[in-house]
């Protein structure tokens, strides 16, 4: 549904009236989450030790923060409180000051984390995110702390259920947001992201804290209509009250597309065994040819969708037909691109690998920058290899090996197996010498007879089988 602001803003502003009228007549008869249902959740998702809880101050997470406070009165744990000030109003350091002293009025230790920095001037919402859940997995693993909980609702699935259903999104998307992934900030240790709330409305969360008294931070931008979520918050408002609709039924559908999505994923993990995948260790992937040309377009094009985000680094994975165009076109030609990822024939195999421009920079891509290598410090590069050394030296910092000096190049690439182009958009360990040039010093997706004490971990297997969200 495409709705043009200007034109639709009366007629949505009405909708969003609608939907706060709505929101306000069901927590007046929704049930609030007592102790001993909130106790027996966390005991059904195994926690059982301290955790973090993310905490905006809105009606949401002070919900969770006064349910956690009284966890943790009760069991002992500690639980800490962590506020992102995403820095996009004026009024949200103060915000966020107010949030502070709330948790721990309820007795909850409170950290803000700041989101620093230029803001973009489009993709707010999405650059805000991730920038949200880098901050508060660093933070949980700065502290040691393995488990962050957040205040997603019913309610928030429906509406990303249905976000994602107008752009039509697969069995993928459709099953929403998951009750526990693992996410980590960049290189840092995985943590958990824990959504214990799915189960339960935005109306009986509201119905929570007001069973506490607890005053809330109410965000303008919950009825502004510029925003995708508002828009379809009142839509699904407006529908269920005209009973077209059910957040129950909807939820039901959420259920049964998670698990059609995992039978599709365990259907193309099966094909990947049989097309004798392979994960290399600098970072491409393989499958045999002969046995892709014999298998289901369909299921092929998903199993390639997967591979290509694997391998590209990119925060998204292309659409299932992108992928099954691009899949069409290497078959026929011998090499296509697609989000990033060069896909080519090579000695009988179907190669997927990092297209070296999405690293060295193209028209509307930036090259990536160097980054710094410090002692002790692993850093995520290009989203695609996990680097550390325990003895980097100033002014030693990894870049793509395409910048090496030409004749390490060539011994590079006597020495590499898959196509000559992959070598390209492998990690460098360069440093100066002594007249100021970049030598390569160590290949650590590779090898190097200098490599030393610099180790580089491929992540596409871990992309691959989603096991760790890494912002």
């Amino acid at each position: 549904m495409s709705l043009n602001r200007s034109a639709s803003a009366p007629i949505l502003r009405c909708r969003a009236s609608i939907a706060s009228n709505a929101a306000l007549t069901a927590a007046s008869t929704a049930q609030p989450i007592d102790y001993e249902t909130f106790a027996a959740r966390l005991s059904a998702l195994r926690l059982d030790g301290d955790f973090a809880i993310a905490v905006s101050g809105g009606r949401d997470s002070m919900a969770l923060a006064r349910l956690a406070a009284l966890y943790a009165e009760k069991t002992g744990v500690a639980v800490q409180a962590l506020t992102v000030d995403h820095g996009l109003r004026s009024q949200s350091a103060n915000e966020a000051e107010q949030t502070a002293q709330w948790c721990k009025a309820a007795g909850l230790a409170h950290r803000t984390l700041v989101w620093a920095g230029d803001k973009p001037t489009t993709g707010i919402q999405e650059t805000a995110r991730h920038a949200r859940y880098s901050l508060l997995a660093g933070a949980c693993a700065e502290a040691g702390i393995d488990a962050l909980l957040t205040a997603h609702s019913a309610s928030d699935q429906v509406e990303t259920f249905f976000m994602r259903l107008a752009r039509g999104a697969g069995p993928g998307g459709l099953a929403a947001m998951a009750e526990e992934t693992r996410i980590a900030a960049g290189a840092s240790a995985p943590i958990r992201l824990i959504r214990p709330l799915l189960g339960y409305s935005r109306a009986q969360l509201t119905a929570t804290v007001e069973s506490f008294g607890q005053p809330f931070v109410d965000d303008p931008g919950n009825d502004d209509p510029a925003y995708e979520r508002i828009r379809t918050r009142a839509l699904l408002a407006q529908l269920e009250e005209d009973g077209a609709l059910s957040t129950p039924a909807l939820l039901r559908t959420v259920v049964r597309q998670r698990a059609t999505a995992r039978r599709l994923h365990d259907q193309e993990e099966a094909l990947f065994r049989r097309a004798a995948g392979c994960f290399y260790r600098w970072g491409g992937v393989a499958l045999d040819a002969s046995a892709v040309r014999q298998s289901d377009n369909a299921a092929m094009a998903g199993l390639c969708r997967r591979l290509i985000h694997a391998v590209s680094g990119e925060a998204y994975a292309p659409d299932e037909d992108r992928a099954g165009d691009a899949l069409s076109g290497v078959l026929q030609t011998g090499a296509a691109t697609v989000g990033g990822v060069l896909i080519n024939l090579w000695q009988g195999g179907l190669w997927f690998l990092r297209e070296p421009a999405a690293v060295l920079g193209r028209a509307g891509v930036a090259a990536i920058a160097p980054v710094a290598l410090e002692p002790g410090q692993a850093v995520l590069w290009d989203n695609r290899f996990l680097i550390a050394s325990d003895e980097a030296g100033p002014g030693v910092v990894v870049k793509p090996m395409a910048l090496a000096d030409p004749g390490q190049r060539a011994a590079m690439t006597g020495l590499f197996f898959g196509p000559r182009e992959g070598l390209a958009g492998l990690p460098g360990i360069f440093a100066s010498d002594a007249g100021g040039d970049a030598v390569l010093i160590a290949a650590p997706a590779l090898f190097s007879a200098k490599t030393g004490g610099f180790s580089g971990e491929a992540q596409a297997a871990e992309r691959f089988y989603g096991a760790i969200i890494r912002f």
